[in-house]
């Protein structure tokens, strides 16, 4: 995600507030995720497809099978 902003134009104040509400944001977003996603007794975190970390195995798309399929005897 590459967002540029230009803050150029704002004041010490208006960017401390800006700031302020940004890690606000960030520390809501973050409390409501480790809410959801409470730590199994094996640490995992369960599927959250956001989190590399998530350990997902990925199944074949159909265009996948038909082209290697023949070659694994499918």
């Amino acid at each position: 995600m590459d967002r540029t902003f230009d803050l150029t134009d704002f004041s010490e104040d208006e960017l401390d507030a800006l700031i302020g509400e940004a890690t606000s944001l960030r520390d809501s977003r973050r409390s409501d995720r480790a809410r959801e996603l409470p730590e199994a007794a094996d640490g995992s975190k369960g599927q959250d497809v956001r989190d590399p970390d998530h350990g997902a195995i990925t199944a074949p798309t159909p265009r996948e099978v038909k082209e290697e399929g023949p070659a694994h005897g499918a």
